[in-house]
């Protein structure tokens, strides 16, 4: 068959997400193709087609099961409406029978295999917490409305339904409240349909409607965990915390508050077995064309932890980022650190303009779909704007020159991220040092910005957890790596 050719059971492709937004009382889905970056507006009645091509039905089979839920077309207009979208990359042809056959065991086959020794070795690694760190909630719901996908596994999913069946009319049909995580198919998460950027579970004050009525257990996973991470090192799993919500660093240096984890919870076994640990890689990028040994960067990490932090925390990024690539992982490049040069706003000029880059075209993408009182939306015209504004010399040099406004969240924010290895991931070490420098300046110019588009949302109360949750959360990270890409 043509790569061109329309297969014969379509169904949506899974590179491609298809997330349900409701502006006031506007329905639409967005697809976005995670391949390109693409994204495609559809309507309820283009949806209905879409969602029926889930690769066991042909095109006449597609448009019956479309005309049930009210959206009738003739057979021509589906393959001509389904062929644009496979042109553009959206459709694949159904292969989950041969799936299941390669990955089903025979009939008559023994049990899977015990765990490999090194599976077993990492079940019984300690849970490292980041020490010094308790969690107060502030129960605003900024978490809940600026992130872009919150899953639901199948019982959680049936758990809010019951609870609240009148959200979306959920109670009834689980398809009113929720999309398959990835593609058409049924498969292990559901996301929730989001209305005007906010969970749809989420009360007009903030406070969310599954804890209301089931208490915290009533949530899915993920937010329960919220904002915690996870990541083996082989020599611990690092428990971490996500600068991504204003009360996250509310709470750095304030105790009383709930842990961060279960101190029940001692080793890796320990955790829900659906909790994502990431794992280092055995020999971490970092320098561009640089690597290291995992057991050597770790020890470096908590050299640099330990290091007496500098004046300037972004200026210390930069000056270590120079001096990794310099020097590697020596204790010289941590004293380059602890003492660095001031920031020069020519070497950060070209990190800025391609973060402006990335969020201006958000920006204008998010103009077309999203609601004016979607938080996500609003964050990236502000980062843009911020961005845009520091292109000027002078006033880059002047922000530069000031003392930061929140030297000690500044610290935290380092603390945290070197405890859970958050600076390791796409980008070489010293690429990833210098991002988070940006995203530090950024932050100190947002509250300009923010002050003068008289917001008064809560999420904009720590600018610096704002910059971590739109960059990771909406894409604008990938900034980085196209000036990566650029070196």
């Amino acid at each position: 068959m043509s790569p061109n050719t329309l297969p014969a059971r379509p169904r949506l492709a899974a590179h491609v997400l298809a997330r349900r937004h409701l502006v006031g009382e506007d329905e639409r889905v967005i697809l976005h193709d995670l391949r390109s970056g693409q994204l495609l507006q559809l309507g309820p009645r283009e949806w209905a087609l879409v969602s029926a091509a889930d690769g066991t039905r042909d095109v006449e089979g597609i448009a019956i099961a479309a005309a049930r839920e009210g959206a009738h077309a003739r057979v021509p207009a589906v393959q001509a409406f389904l062929a644009q979208l496979h042109a553009a990359g959206l459709l694949e042809a159904d292969d989950t029978g041969e799936d299941a056959a390669r990955s089903a065991p025979a009939e008559g086959a023994p049990a899977s295999p015990a765990p490999a020794p090194e599976e077993r070795d990492a079940r019984e690694r300690p849970l490292e917490v980041l020490p010094d760190f308790s969690l107060h909630c502030d129960g605003r719901g900024s978490c809940c409305r600026i992130y872009a996908s919150i899953l639901f596994d199948p019982e959680e999913a049936a758990r809010a339904r019951a609870l609240r069946p009148d959200v979306l009319s959920g109670g009834a049909r689980h398809e009113l409240a929720f999309m398959p995580e990835r593609g058409t198919w049924p498969c292990a998460a559901s996301v929730v349909a989001m209305r005007d950027g906010r969970c749809a579970y989420l009360e007009g004050e903030g406070r969310c409607a599954l804890h209301a009525l089931g208490g915290p257990e009533a949530k899915p996973l993920g937010c329960r965990t919220f904002p915690a991470s996870f990541v083996d090192d082989g020599e611990s799993v690092r428990v971490s915390v996500a600068v991504e919500c204003a009360c996250v660093l509310a709470s750095a240096g304030r105790p009383g508050g709930a842990p961060l984890l279960d101190p029940r919870l001692r080793v890796r076994g320990d955790l829900d077995g659906r909790i994502d640990v990431a794992r280092l890689p055995d020999r971490p990028a970092v320098a561009p064309g640089a690597t290291a040994a995992r057991a050597e960067l770790v020890a470096w990490s908590r050299r640099l932890a330990a290091a007496a932090p500098p004046p300037d925390v972004a200026a210390g990024l930069f000056a270590l980022a120079d001096a990794v690539e310099a020097e590697g992982l020596t204790g010289g490049a941590i004293a380059r650190f602890e003492r660095p040069e001031a920031l020069d706003p020519a070497a950060l000029g070209p990190w800025l303009a391609a973060l402006h880059g990335r969020a201006a075209r958000r920006a204008r993408e998010d103009a077309a779909w999203r609601s004016e009182r979607d938080l996500a939306r609003r964050a990236t015209r502000w980062i843009a704007a911020a961005t845009l504004a520091l292109a000027e010399p002078d006033l880059l040099g002047a922000l530069l020159l000031a003392p930061a406004r929140a030297p000690d969240r500044e610290r935290f924010y380092l603390r945290a991220a070197l405890h859970g290895h958050r600076l390791l991931g796409a980008l070489p070490l010293s690429l990833a040092l210098r991002d988070r420098a940006v995203r530090l300046v950024v932050a100190r110019a947002l509250p300009v910005i923010v002050a003068g588009a008289d917001a008064d949302d809560p999420a904009c109360a720590e600018p610096l957890a704002l910059v971590e949750a739109m960059l990771r959360g909406h894409g604008l990270d990938a900034y980085a790596v196209e000036m990566a890409g650029a070196r």
